[in-house]
């Protein structure tokens, strides 16, 4: 009967330990949001005929159970903890901060969809505000909370948004000079490039924010977040300001999915979660799928040949390339 009891006591024992969340998070595909429907012109648009549709990824803590999951299931990431929130941030200021990025991504996309339509655009900013720093990260101990980047290797950064584009490119290993502003004073730190996994680029592992970011449109636009935060939407975001606003009409009917940061000067910059992001766009149903070019091999062996890829560099690259595809 001991022994009986115990065994039973030995199962349920396995049984919580296998639904106990993990202090893990696994990176999954999420859903493809029609961004048509959450922009909103201070004046009549012109008639989308297609749709746009910006992809996420699913964000969550997984039990032991959900970690194997995972591990069979394509296109899903076990991280660490830290490998997604930096050490010494909580979860909550992480998620703000993300959200904000959206914020600020959403109104410089917005600006840059205007642009491309011929419209006028006044954007300015102090710099990148360093508000958060990863333990262990490239960072420590050169940089500190408040720093502002103004630069990166002489490159004026306006924006947090130009500082996350200018260091894109870069390979970890890769040192870069900033120009700082501490204490009304002008420094210099230089500082080696790390490979960040979740984001699938090197990074300096800060969370930066725009100082005295001031963004004034020829016309208000309005974007609805709901619980999307990051940059990533950036792209997908002009392009329907552009479409809404332009009386060239380059949905053209289509589906069409896609990722990728923008900044003023309409660049394209990479993002995380590529494949993940592909996968969404195949579920929703998308033909096309917009991809930083440096992430474009990623993007085709996720597509396995049922959704073209489309690189781009710039957003008249998308545009030239969804005009010749149509």
């Amino acid at each position: 009967m001991k022994r009986a009891v115990a065994g039973v006591v030995f199962v349920v024992l396995i049984g919580v330990a296998l639904l106990v969340p993990l202090p893990l998070l696994v990176i999954a595909p999420g859903s493809a949001v029609g961004v048509g429907e959450r922009v909103e012109l201070g004046r009549p648009p012109d008639r989308l005929t297609g749709n746009f549709l910006l992809t996420t990824v699913r964000i969550y803590q997984p039990t032991a159970l959900g970690v194997v999951q995972a591990w069979l299931t394509e296109y899903q990431e076990v991280l660490s903890r830290e490998e997604v929130v930096p050490p010494g941030v909580e979860r909550e200021e992480f998620e703000e901060a993300q959200r904000q990025l959206f914020r600020e991504s959403s109104e410089v996309a917005a600006a840059v969809g205007l642009r491309a339509a011929g419209e006028l655009v006044e954007v300015s900013g102090a710099g990148a505000r360093v508000a958060a720093i990863m333990d262990g990260s490239p960072a420590e101990g050169q940089l500190r909370e408040g720093d502002v980047v103004t630069a990166v290797d002489g490159q004026p950064v306006a924006l947090a948004s130009d500082l996350v584009t200018a260091l894109a490119s870069r390979a970890a290993g890769e040192e870069v000079d900033l120009t700082l502003r501490r204490d009304d004073r002008e420094e210099h730190a230089r500082i080696r490039l790390e490979n960040v996994e979740r984001l699938g680029r090197p990074a300096l592992g800060v969370a930066v924010a725009t100082v005295d970011l001031a963004i004034t449109l020829p016309v208000p636009v309005a974007v609805d977040q709901g619980e999307i935060g990051g940059p990533s939407a950036g792209l997908m975001i002009a392009l329907t300001v552009y479409d809404l606003t332009d009386p060239v009409d380059v949905a053209a009917g289509r589906t069409i999915a896609g990722t990728g940061t923008i900044d003023l000067d309409g660049r394209v910059g990479a993002v995380g979660g590529v494949g993940a992001k592909v996968i969404t766009a195949r579920r929703s149903g998308a033909t096309l799928f917009l991809v930083p070019e440096n992430e474009a091999a990623e993007a085709r062996q996720a597509a396995g040949g049922e959704l073209e890829i489309v690189p781009v560099g710039t957003i008249d690259d998308a545009i030239a390339a969804l005009q010749e595809a149509a």
